[in-house]
């Protein structure tokens, strides 16, 4: 097996350093831009957590940068529409990724989004330089033939590193059925990557 479906077979560690910094100051510019509809603040909070926002669509939406920007544009101003109703009894990237997935499983249900078979390995850049391309493009079929709401937890938990609790509350689920959820996701996607394995390895006739 290539280096990264072991990767994938196992389970991802992903950096909840980087998750908890990116809201770090986050609720005090939430505070200040729903006082004073301050452009400094917006623009922090744009560039602490539209990665995030980003790679979360692009993930999501098979990969297609139009559809991602799309999405992206419609999520910002979402937030900033109901920014006031940010109580911060959650992490703002949480509230934000909510409405991102929000607004995902809205273009895919309405369009042919989820029909799409391409798949750009960039998307999945971040969980290791030492990759390469062919075997990212696999994994990102792989993800691809999985149900949204398994697509959304794979990503969230083990690419953007949010805790059951939190993609609990992305989704609207109960915690434990987001911790089902991303298990039999998980059974999915190692199912999906071991068996187009055995089907590459079978002998030709």
């Amino acid at each position: 097996q290539s280096a990264m479906k072991k990767f994938w077979l196992r389970n991802l560690s992903p950096d909840r350093a980087r998750t908890e910094n990116r809201d770090l100051g986050s609720d005090a510019l939430v505070a200040k831009f729903v006082k004073d509809r301050s452009e400094t603040a917006f623009r922090a909070l744009y560039r602490a957590h539209a990665p995030m926002v980003t790679g979360l669509c692009v993930r999501m939406l098979s990969g297609t940068q139009q559809r991602a920007e799309d999405a992206c544009q419609e999520t910002w101003m979402r937030a900033v529409r109901s920014i006031d109703r940010f109580e911060g009894r959650s992490r703002f990237s949480t509230w934000l990724c909510g409405i991102a997935v929000n607004v995902v499983h809205e273009m895919i249900r309405s369009s042919a989004a989820s029909q799409v078979v391409q798949f750009d390995p960039n998307s999945l850049d971040d969980i290791g330089e030492e990759m390469g391309a062919i075997e990212l493009s696999e994994v990102g079929d792989a993800l691809l033939r999985l149900p949204a709401g398994y697509r959304a937890a794979v990503i969230l938990h083990d690419i953007e590193g949010f805790t059951h609790q939190e993609i609990a509350e992305i989704l609207g689920i109960a915690p434990g059925t987001a911790k089902s959820q991303l298990s039999r996701a998980r059974a999915s996607l190692r199912a999906l990557l071991s068996d187009k394995d055995e089907f590459q390895s079978r002998p030709k006739s």
